[in-house]
């Protein structure tokens, strides 16, 4: 339960945020694209590069908390070495790590900002 609810909530959320991209997109540059039977879209660059972001995020999200979460299910029956819980734990810091660098370097704005303040110091 631990691990699966934050899933299913970052999933939506996700989804949700792509929905919302997608949307916008589809105002801004509306698909013209018309097949004989039905209407079909192709998914441009921008939000596929969006999905693949997310996935990889959700990925390395599930990834890096997992393994503690079930370790701590497991742990009043199997003997674990202080070792292994300390990888766990560093797994999952990790993953936290890659998150919030990975939010950074996606974000170009921020990215800019901090360029512009550490080498130009204004």
């Amino acid at each position: 339960m631990i691990v699966i609810i934050p899933s299913l909530i970052c999933l939506i959320n996700n989804i949700i945020i792509f929905n919302y991209v997608r949307s916008s997109t589809n105002r801004v540059q509306p698909s013209s694209v018309v097949k004989k039977d039905n209407r079909h879209q192709h998914i441009n660059q921008r939000d596929l590069h969006l999905l693949r972001h997310m996935i990889i995020m959700f990925g390395v999200f599930v990834g890096g908390w997992s393994p503690i979460y079930i370790y701590t299910t497991i742990v009043v029956n199997v003997d674990f070495t202080s070792v292994t819980v300390s990888l766990l734990i560093l797994l999952a810091e990790l993953s936290l790590l890659f998150s919030i660098i990975n939010l950074f370097l996606y974000n170009h704005e921020l990215r800019r900002h901090f360029q512009d303040k550490i080498f130009n110091r204004r």
